[in-house]
Order: structure tokens, then C-alpha cells, then sequence
């Protein structure tokens, strides 16, 4: 009876071509990639742990290392692609020991600036996400009871702190895609977090002025919550989620929402953590995580196990997704 019965959801469920990644090699395969930036239809930039900043701009066929001088031990789990020369960089890891830094290029990666360094007791920069070339902000752990937040008006070239929301004891940020930190249309930001019994959305509609909290029904814990997330439109979004210790835990793993509450959709396929997602076009969603790939082709209302491709971050512009994950895995997505 189980087996007619998800057979016969299967079926109805939209479904279309079948599609894949295609792998790409990328020269330190021995680096773990956490963030994805994407310029044009062959124009991307990958970064992560061992000082790893990659940029190709022929589709994957030849790549050229980047990275700031001096951040060879440097974990570059944030990453921004403003235009083909323009990028920032954040780098995670203990702020006290030097790790939390942003750097900013606009020539490429050929040369760089050291715009940002914090050392205060338990910083620790999380993501970077930009509204457009000239706005952007910068998650990072709490500190004092409030998420660590920082803003910029000039293409990253300077920043200020501003007042994040207040957390719960406990509560925390996973720095694995890049997307803790998301935002939305006009002035809307979205912050995902783990660590306590129910994840969390922080959601601002004004730039960070005033916030809205609300809890979310996926895997929580102390290694467990939102990984990250994607804004739908104007005060909705999609958030993914799970356990990292525990990647097949049988939990929902994707929820849709925002202030007025959230659903769990329909999700075929063998329950597992989810810490990525990207919007392939106006209908169809890639969700990625270190057990595979999901894809949605209505706009997140139900989805589909793919595949079992490891990736932690993807990063999607004008039909062209990319995706990165461990031991240098990149792929490009095959419609």
C-alpha cells in the first residue's frame, strides 16, 4: 500500500526533462568550497577552505587562482561577485586569531584590499550578500546578545556596523553556503539560524531598522536549524535546513513562508540535510546539500530528489547554476 501510495504522488507531482551537473576540475582539489558567485553564462568564481579563490571565465575549461596575498590559511566561506572584476571575499574563522576578514577586488582578483578585520571575542563572519553593486551586508556570529551585522553603500570598498536582531542563547548562524544571510526584494533581509530547539527566520523589511522573528518547523538542535534560504518575493521565501551530524536524519529538510507562517512542502525523495538553494528560472529551484540535489519546477511547492551529488553552496544568474562543494567539486547545471 506505502508503495502505490508514493507511486501515485510521483505522478502527480510536475515533473520535467531530466537534468544534471556537469563536474568541472578545479586546480586545488583538495579545498572544501562554501560559496559560489556567477557573472554570466561561463563567468564563475568558487571559494573556500586553504586560501581558495578560483575564477573561470570559459565555463569551467580553465581556471586561474586568485586569492588575496597573505590568505593562504584563510577560510573564504563568503563570497559576493558584484561584476566580472568586482568581488568580496569574507573569510570565517576565530576573529581574536586574525580569520575575520573581508577583502575586496575590482580588477579580478590580480590585486586586493583588506577592507574589514574584526577581533572582537567571538566574532566569527558568517556570509555576504549583496543587493545590488553598491549595497551589501555581512553576517556573523552573535555577540552581546545581538547577530553581528555589517553594512556598505560603496560596493564593499567600506563598512559599518549596524544593530542586527537579538538571539536566544545558543542560537547560531551555519557558515556552510554562504546563505544564512539572503535577501529580498526593496529593503527586505533574511537571516536563518540553528542551535536551539526550533530554527529560526529573522526577517526585516526596512534595511535592518525594525525585525520579525518566527520559528520554523525543520531539523533543529545544537548541530541542527536553517542552513540557508532564497526570497520568493516581497515577504516570502524558501529556507533548507538540517542536521550535520546527522546528514540523513528523517526530518523535513525545506520550508516556504515568511511572516504570516510557514509550510512544509511535498518532498520526494530520501529525507537529508539541504544547506544551499538557487532559482534556475522563474519556475524551477535547485537545492543542494552533501547528500544531494533537489529540484522544485513550480516555485517550491513540491520537490524531487535528483541525485546524490555532494555540494554545500550554489549560486544561480540568468539560467546558469553552479554549485561547489567538497574535495574542489564544482558543477555546472545541465537542463
Amino acid at each position: 500500500m506505502w508503495r502505490a501510495i508514493v507511486f501515485s504522488l510521483a505522478v502527480a507531482l510536475p515533473c520535467a526533462a531530466q537534468a544534471a551537473w556537469t563536474p568541472l576540475a578545479v586546480p586545488k582539489a583538495e579545498a572544501t568550497l562554501r560559496a559560489v558567485g556567477v557573472t554570466g553564462p561561463n563567468r564563475f568564481q568558487v571559494s573556500g577552505s586553504k586560501g581558495t579563490y578560483a575564477v573561470t571565465e570559459d565555463g569551467g575549461k580553465t581556471w586561474r587562482m586568485a586569492a588575496p596575498p597573505g590568505g593562504e590559511a584563510l577560510d573564504f566561506r563568503g563570497l559576493a561577485a558584484l561584476d566580472a572584476k568586482t568581488t568580496i571575499l569574507t573569510s570565517a574563522g576565530d576573529g581574536p586569531a586574525g580569520q575575520a576578514k573581508i577583502f575586496r577586488t575590482g580588477d579580478g582578483g590580480r590585486t586586493w584590499s583588506l577592507v574589514y578585520e574584526t577581533r572582537l571575542p567571538g566574532s566569527f563572519l558568517d556570509a555576504v550578500a549583496f543587493r545590488d553593486t553598491k549595497r551589501g551586508f555581512v553576517l556573523g556570529d552573535p555577540i552581546d546578545g545581538r547577530w553581528f551585522l555589517l553594512k556598505t553603500g560603496d560596493g564593499g570598498k567600506t563598512w559599518a556596523r549596524a544593530e542586527g536582531p537579538p538571539v536566544q542563547p545558543g542560537e547560531a548562524a551555519f557558515a556552510a553556503s554562504n546563505s544564512a544571510l539572503f535577501l529580498g526584494p526593496r529593503r527586505e533581509i533574511w537571516i536563518v539560524s540553528g542551535g536551539l530547539a526550533k530554527g529560526r527566520v529573522h526577517w526585516s523589511a526596512d534595511d535592518g531598522k525594525t525585525w520579525a522573528v518566527r520559528e520554523v518547523g525543520l531539523a533543529a538542535g545544537p548541530t541542527a536549524g536553517l542552513f540557508g534560504g532564497l526570497a520568493l518575493g516581497r515577504g516570502q521565501a524558501l529556507v533548507v535546513g538540517g542536521d550535520y551530524k546527522d546528514e540523513l536524519l528523517s526530518a523535513a529538510s525545506i520550508a516556504i513562508g515568511g511572516a504570516s507562517g510557514w509550510r512544509l512542502p511535498l518532498h520526494l525523495g530520501t529525507p537529508r540535510l539541504l544547506e544551499g538553494v538557487g532559482r534556475l528560472d522563474a519556475h524551477t529551484l535547485i537545492a543542494v546539500g552533501p547528500r544531494g540535489t533537489s529540484r522544485s519546477v513550480d516555485n517550491g511547492a513540491t520537490w524531487r530528489e535528483l541525485d546524490q551529488d555532494a555540494f554545500h553552496a550554489i549560486a544561480c544568474r540568468a539560467g546558469t547554476c553552479v554549485a561547489a562543494g567538497g574535495k574542489g567539486r564544482v558543477g555546472v547545471w545541465a537542463p
